[in-house]
C-alpha cells in the first residue's frame, strides 16, 4: 500500500480566520481548539513544548493521505509552529465497541497498516491512540490530535529527540504516560478492533515487526 505523500500549506497565524461564527470545542492550559465554517482550529501557546512534534511528524512521512486525510495546513507565527487546521469530521465514539460499529474492518485494517508500516521511516509512532483522536472524514479514519506522536528513541531508551521538548520530570510523567498508553490502546485496538489479541508487551523497536506479522494474518 504505497501512499504519495501529500502537500501541505503553511500559513501565518495572522491569516486564521476568528470571527462570530468560531465556536470554542476544547480549551487547555496551552492549547485550545475551535471550529470555523467547516474547519478545525488546533492552536497552542508559543514555545509550547509539544509545539514541533505535529509537524515533525507530517515531514518525516508518518502523517499522510490514508491516516490523516483532513490535514489542510500547519500555520506559524515568529516564534515557530502553532498549530494546524482540518476539515471537519464524524466522530467515531468514545470506545473500542462504539468505534468498531461506526468503522469496517478493512477502514481498521488499513490505519493500523498505515501506522506501522509509518513508523520506521519517522522512527516513531502516534501514541494517545484512542477513539476521541479519531474522526472518519471521506470513509477513511483520520487521525486528528497531531501532537500525539513521539520517537522510539523515547519511548524505548527515554532518550528524546530535538522535537520533543517536555521536560521528563514534567508533572504528566510523559514517559510512564506515554509507554503505558501506547502498550495498553493498541493491545486493545488488536484484540477489540481486529480480533487479533497480541501475546507480547511494546516495549521495544522489535514489536512494531511483531505486530505487523500479527497484523498480516487480519487478510
Amino acid at each position: 500500500m504505497k501512499v504519495q505523500h501529500k502537500h501541505i500549506n503553511e500559513i501565518n497565524i495572522d491569516q486564521i480566520i476568528n470571527d462570530k461564527n468560531t465556536i470554542v470545542l476544547r480549551k487547555k492550559r496551552e492549547r485550545m481548539v475551535f471550529k470555523n465554517h467547516g474547519l478545525v482550529y488546533k492552536i497552542w501557546v508559543q514555545n509550547w513544548t509539544q509545539g514541533d512534534i505535529a509537524k515533525y511528524a507530517f515531514d518525516s512521512g508518518y502523517y499522510d493521505e490514508i491516516n490523516c486525510p483532513a490535514l489542510e495546513c500547519f500555520f506559524y507565527d515568529e516564534s515557530g509552529q502553532r498549530g494546524y487546521i482540518m476539515k471537519e469530521g464524524k466522530p467515531l465514539g468514545s470506545n473500542w465497541i462504539e468505534f468498531c460499529k461506526l468503522t469496517s474492518i478493512d477502514q481498521r485494517y488499513n490505519l493500523m497498516y498505515t501506522l506501522l508500516d509509518n513508523s520506521k521511516k519517522a522512527q516513531g509512532i502516534y501514541t494517545d491512540f484512542y477513539p476521541t483522536n479519531m474522526v472518519m472524514y471521506k470513509d477513511k479514519i483520520c487521525l486528528i490530535d497531531l501532537d500525539s506522536f513521539n520517537s522510539f528513541s523515547f519511548i524505548f531508551k527515554k532518550k528524546k529527540m530535538k522535537y520533543e521538548k517536555f521536560d521528563l520530570d514534567a508533572w504528566w510523567k510523559p514517559h510512564e504516560t506515554i509507554t503505558r498508553d501506547l502498550s495498553k490502546f493498541y493491545c486493545e485496538y488488536f484484540e477489540i478492533c481486529l480480533g487479533k489479541p497480541l501475546d507480547f508487551k511494546i516495549d521495544n523497536i522489535e514489536s512494531i515487526d511483531k505486530m505487523k506479522k500479527v497484523l498480516s494474518s487480519v487478510k
